[in-house]
């Protein structure tokens, strides 16, 4: 009996330390099974973080694509618009041009006018003189024509005088 109870005593302290590794296992169990609660619930924040941060690239590759697009565009523009602008100069150059051909034209016929109005001048003080001259040519001519008629007259007298002289 004392061998049954030195055995149940044993058999009682193995199936304590049993019992004592079993309750270790399954606090550690436990505690592994809280650590596994606790693994999904961050693997499933981080599948949800990771939703989030593909929907937020997604909206921003979308932003990007039109921010890309609306680059484009200026960039056409800008295009358009640079080449209106060489257009544009080109025309002021042209239209410089002409403007300074223009006024060296001009100059040149102020400067031919110029030299016909002061020609012109010339030529009427000239025909002043000329029409002076005429004036006493035709003054001359009228008491040349007045002279010559009063000897013509005179030899008329005379010779009637003579025909009546040889007559008689």
């Amino acid at each position: 009996m004392e061998v049954e109870v030195t055995s149940a005593h044993r058999e009682k302290d193995t199936v304590s330390q049993s019992l004592e590794a079993l309750q270790r296992m399954y606090d550690q169990l436990l505690s592994q099974q809280s650590n596994w609660e606790a693994l999904n619930a961050a693997s499933e924040k981080i599948n949800m973080v990771y939703k989030l941060l593909e929907n937020a690239e997604e909206e921003e590759q979308q932003e990007l694509q039109r921010q890309r697009e609306r680059s484009r565009a200026v960039e056409v523009e800008n295009v358009a618009i640079q080449k209106r602008l060489r257009e544009a100069e080109l025309k002021l150059t042209n239209a410089d041009k002409t403007a300074s051909t223009a006024r060296q034209t001009l100059t040149q016929a102020q400067q031919r006018s110029a030299e016909w109005e002061r020609r012109a001048k010339e030529y009427e003080g000239e025909l002043e003189i000329v029409r002076t001259r005429l004036d006493q040519a035709e003054q001359t001519q009228g008491q040349l024509e007045a002279d010559y008629d009063s000897v013509k007259m005179q030899i008329e007298e005379h010779e009637a005088g003579k025909r009546l002289v040889d007559v008689s």
